[in-house]
């Protein structure tokens, strides 16, 4: 196997090299870029290539259903932690047979992923060693080749950066320079923002790559970038819906996500979409509004992630200065708050989701997990307690406004 290796490490075109792997294994082999792409495969046996393989030669990349079942497994996690081969088990759901991968590196950098399925035989020791001094080789050529798209990519982010962070500029100005740079512009483009809080290096670093593996799958074009405390994505489309429907989906997905591996203080926001360059810094500050609003409560729970769903929420900072200054407090909550203490009960956050919620029983009901008599029950206590008439349009804005507040303060 040592000639094997000597002759593969000989070869310049990683397509050679994909093909004579397929041949010394007699295996499938596919190679991808580090966005899941379709670099090159083997011609070599190429009817046995499983259904997972076929769709991905199809569509010129990984389809989407599977980068998702291969995130939910923590495969992805895998390709980025592994440094030698390893095996991944049959997945029937999504046509995968079971193979052998290995992430192909240069200098601690991924540049792509070396997919071989196994039929028939498991590969030897004697095997996958091959495969990975030979993906150390593909790594070396596929790292020279990337080097122009990497002062692309940096100009890239040079250009959003500057536009969310610079001067205001007009149109016109922004359109050469990205013409100027080559960087095709989508018709709608937004802004969404994700902070940490209290937060590791290596956690901000790790929470990066996730929100990157989550980005592969979109179809909307997406550029990351970080500052400070901050991932901030910038997202475009050629549809107005699809790119507002794949952001909240985007980032409803990450939030479950680094809810389910981290315990930090995550906030997120988006801004809206818009059809010009020069409306983008406002995007970006519409996202930090968002995050602005969750930060002041100490939480993101019921805060909308869409700065246009955002309501009343915006001006939550004004109302707690003002209820601070003429020293305001409301009796009724205050009494919900005693009652709450004295017999251990949820009266305050009912309230709270009761008119979150139009003060409709079954959504309310659902969203607290209890039995639509429970909550009946719970709000004849309410009642009693405190006389107040949730009829009235009014006085619930108000409420509402002031059990915000009193998150503000226990948040402190």
């Amino acid at each position: 196997m040592e000639y094997k290796i000597e002759k593969a490490m000989s070869m310049t075109d990683v397509n050679q090299i994909v093909e004579f792997i397929s041949h010394t294994l007699k295996k499938p082999v596919i190679l991808e870029d580090d966005q899941y792409a379709l670099l090159s495969y083997s011609a070599y046996q190429i009817t046995d290539f499983d259904q997972a393989n076929q769709q991905t030669i199809l569509s010129k990349r990984s389809p989407n259903y599977i980068l998702e079942k291969f995130i939910e497994e923590g495969i992805i996690d895998q390709l980025k932690a592994n440094m030698k081969p390893f095996r991944i088990s049959k997945i029937a759901e999504i046509g995968l047979n079971h193979r052998v991968v290995v992430t192909v590196r240069y200098k601690q950098h991924i540049l792509g992923f070396l997919w071989i399925q196994e039929i028939d035989q498991r590969l030897s020791d004697e095997e996958i060693n091959f495969v990975y001094k030979t993906s150390l080789h593909i790594g070396k050529i596929l790292y020279k080749k990337n080097q122009a798209k990497r002062v692309k990519g940096k100009k890239r982010i040079q250009f959003f950066r500057h536009l969310l962070r610079g001067p205001i500029r007009n149109e016109k100005q922004i359109r050469q320079e990205a013409e100027a740079n080559h960087i095709r512009i989508p018709a709608y483009i937004k802004v969404i923002v994700i902070q940490l809080k209290n937060h590791e290096e290596d956690v901000f670093d790790n929470i990066k790559e996730t929100v990157q593996s989550y980005l592969n799958v979109s179809s909307s074009m997406s550029e990351l970038f970080d500052e400070a405390n901050q991932i901030i994505i910038v997202m475009g489309d050629s549809n107005f819906n699809r790119i507002n429907e794949q952001a909240l989906d985007l980032v409803t997905r990450i939030g479950k996500s680094i809810e389910d591996q981290y315990l930090i203080d995550v906030f997120a926001g988006i801004g809206n979409a818009y059809g010009y360059l020069s409306l983008l810094k406002k995007s970006y500050t519409e996202a930090l509004e968002v995050i602005k609003a969750a930060n002041y409560l100490g939480t993101q729970e019921n805060v909308p992630l869409e700065y246009d769903k955002l309501g009343v929420y915006r001006y939550i900072h004004l109302f707690a200065e003002h209820h601070k200054e003429i020293n305001y407090v409301n009796p009724k909550l205050q009494k919900l708050i005693e009652k709450d203490r004295e017999n251990q009960t949820e009266l305050l956050k009912t309230l709270e989701v009761y008119l979150l919620n139009n003060c409709k029983a079954k959504p309310t009901a659902e969203q607290l997990f209890i039995h639509p008599n429970t909550l009946n029950y719970r709000l004849k206590q309410i009642f009693e307690y405190t006389s107040l008439d949730l009829t009235d349009f009014n006085q619930n804005c108000q409420l509402f406004i002031d059990i915000l507040l009193l998150k503000c303060e226990a948040n402190g």
